[in-house]
Parts: C-alpha cells; sequence; structure tokens
C-alpha cells in the first residue's frame, strides 16, 4: 500500500479508502487509484484481512447498522399469511443478527405508483444504505427507487426491471427434482400446476423445470401444465382440476399451492387412492405430506450476506452484470404420495 501511495502520489490512507471503495472519495479517484495498485500487483494479504474482519467484529457496537427489509405487503397480519415470507424474514433477521446486523421490516403495500420513491426518502433520512427487497409479488410490477444511493438484493421479485443482484429458490431444479422422483416411484402421467402469478415473478421458473425434465424421462407423458388464475379461490379452481385431470388421465399432480389437494379433496377425491399430489412447496400441517421442502430461510439468510458484502465494499446500485444465486430444495417422502402400483389408474381413468 506504501508502494502505491507513493506512485499515485497520495497517503497511504487515501489508498486504504479506495481500495475499499470508499464513498468519502470522488469516484474518479478512487479509480485512478485501484488502476496504479492493479498495475503494480498489488493483493491484499488474506491473513491480515481476516485478523482485521476479526478485530473489528470484537469490537462493542452500540448502534448496530441497520438494513431495510421492503415486503408489498399492507401489515404484519398480510404478511404472515404467506408461508415463504414470514420464512424468508425468519432468516434474514437470524443472519442479521449473527453477523451484528439490525433489520427492520417496511410494508411498502400493493400500490406501486410512488412507493419507492417514498420508502427511499424515508431510508436515506434515516441513513439506511442496505435494501433487501423480499418477493414482491406480481402486483409490484414497477417499483422505482435512487437505486444508486443503496446497496440491493432481491429475493426472487425477477418482474422488476432492474438488474439487482438476486437470491432465489431454485424453482426449475425443484420442479426436475420433483419430476424426477416421481418418475423413480413408477409414475408417466405427471401433471404439472402452478399459478400464473407465480409464473410471472419467476419467469416461468416451474414450467420451464417441468418441460426439461420430461423430455429428458423414457415414457414420461408431456402434458399441458394447467396455470391456475390470479386471486383464484379454492372453490374456483376445483373444477378447473377436475377438467384438466380427466382430459389427461393424470396419475399425480405437482402443484406448489397448497390449496391444490384442498380443493379435490373438496369436491369428493381422495388423496392418494384417487389421485396422487406432490407438493413443491410443503407446508407444515397443510396441503400433502410429501413432496420437496424449500429452504426459505436460506434464502433470507444469502440474501443478508451477500448484502453485507455489498454494503462493506461500498457497492451502491444495480449490479453490472448482475449475479443469481438458487438455492435448492430437499425431497420429503410421505404417505400421500407412494409409489405407483403396476396397473393402477386414477379415478379419471376408471370413470
Amino acid at each position: 500500500m506504501q508502494e502505491v501511495a507513493r506512485a499515485a502520489r497520495v497517503h497511504q490512507t487515501t489508498v486504504s479508502l479506495a481500495l475499499r471503495n470508499s464513498p468519502r472519495l470522488p469516484e474518479k479517484t478512487r479509480e485512478r487509484i485501484q488502476k496504479i495498485a492493479d498495475h503494480l500487483g498489488y493483493r491484499p494479504d488474506p491473513v491480515l484481512a481476516a485478523l482485521s474482519h476479526y478485530r473489528f467484529g470484537r469490537r462493542e457496537v452500540k448502534a448496530p447498522t441497520t438494513l431495510a427489509f421492503l415486503l408489498n405487503f399492507r401489515d404484519q397480519a398480510e404478511m404472515r399469511a404467506s408461508h415463504p415470507h414470514r420464512l424468508f424474514l425468519e432468516g434474514a433477521r437470524r443472519q442479521a443478527d449473527r453477523i451484528g446486523y439490525q433489520l427492520e421490516v417496511f410494508y411498502v403495500g400493493h400500490n406501486a405508483t410512488g412507493a419507492g420513491q417514498r420508502i427511499g426518502a424515508v431510508l436515506k433520512a434515516r441513513g439506511i444504505v442496505g435494501v433487501i427487497l423480499a418477493a414482491f409479488g406480481d402486483r409490484m410490477i414497477k417499483f422505482e427507487m435512487d437505486w444508486d444511493a443503496f446497496s440491493v438484493v432481491r429475493i426472487e421479485s425477477q418482474q422488476i426491471e432492474s438488474a439487482l443482484h438476486t437470491v432465489s429458490s431454485h424453482q426449475a431444479e425443484i420442479t426436475r427434482e420433483a419430476v424426477g422422483r416421481l418418475h423413480h416411484l413408477g409414475y408417466r402421467r405427471i401433471g404439472l400446476t402452478v399459478g400464473e402469478r407465480e409464473e410471472i415473478y419467476l419467469r416461468n421458473a416451474f414450467t420451464a423445470g417441468y418441460h426439461v425434465e420430461v423430455f429428458l424421462r423414457a415414457g414420461v407423458s408431456h402434458l399441458p401444465p394447467l396455470l391456475l388464475p390470479i386471486d383464484a379461490g379454492t372453490s374456483g379452481i376445483a373444477p378447473l382440476l377436475t377438467a384438466w385431470i380427466e382430459a389427461h388421465e393424470i396419475e399425480v399432480i405437482v402443484s406448489n399451492w397448497p390449496e391444490v389437494p384442498e380443493a379435490l379433496r373438496g369436491v369428493g377425491w381422495r388423496i392418494p387412492q384417487d389421485i396422487v399430489v406432490a407438493s413443491l412447496d410443503l407446508e407444515p400441517d397443510r396441503g400433502v405430506n410429501a413432496g420437496v421442502r424449500q429452504n426459505h430461510r436460506v434464502v433470507g439468510e444469502r440474501a443478508v450476506e451477500q448484502l453485507a458484502i455489498l454494503m462493506r465494499t461500498n457497492q451502491r446500485g444495480p449490479g453490472r452484470p448482475r449475479n443469481s444465486t438458487f438455492i435448492e430444495g430437499d425431497w420429503v417422502d410421505g404417505s400421500d404420495v407412494p409409489p405407483c402400483r403396476p396397473g393402477r389408474k386414477s379415478r379419471a381413468v376408471q370413470s
């Protein structure tokens, strides 16, 4: 660093700030010093860097840095009705506490008009520079903030057209895992049904995974996925499901909606005797007891970890290029998804 300082004709402290990308220096100054350091072959000593981080972490911090966790729900009650969001928040809070940050939730609401600018003004006034966009639904297609003033990581929310670093459950791989497991259990007529809403903000991840895995599995019928309407209730999807199952003689359904098995049971289908349903997002005490458990808490943890790196290296604004981190799920066996019996027919085929 002393050599870099001499070559750049600045104090060593200035070099330190420049190499940490500190906003206390003008951008042109940072870039000039960084180019000189790179030309001279400067590399930080990882042992000393680790020691410095350890010593910094041992200091008593009276006021932990606050991270903003933005949700496009109206309030806590609405948020807690969403199984993934509860776990995203739990994971994020746990990881923030582990590494010395404080997480504060901000409810954005459903109306996109001006919401980003209003929240951005509040965060600037509070001195908060770290932001997590926490899985905004498709109702928030546009969300504009002064991104260059913040370090930002989003959870899913891929319908928002900004080059933001993203952490998400690996929905395509989760679907492939489920189809592969069902194929191994002997099923050949496997149908996928998910919501139109998820396909919008996940960029068709579920259907992409389904089409790829079915194509690669010998003997598995390629059936048209059923996309459930936005805001469809349990009673409203029952006739859609029945018509789809019967038209395509489906043996087993894969879906991320717990309402799917509930709707089928409500109109007389027996699970698993008449139709088998495997979950793409297992919830305790809802839906069925077998399928893929998504690691939503881990998604929240990874979002905080990535945001901390962006903040410590003073990276603000959209990522150029942005990176995406995908978290896989875990298959869980259960009585609702038994092995396919030879000659087994669903109620649709029998009728």
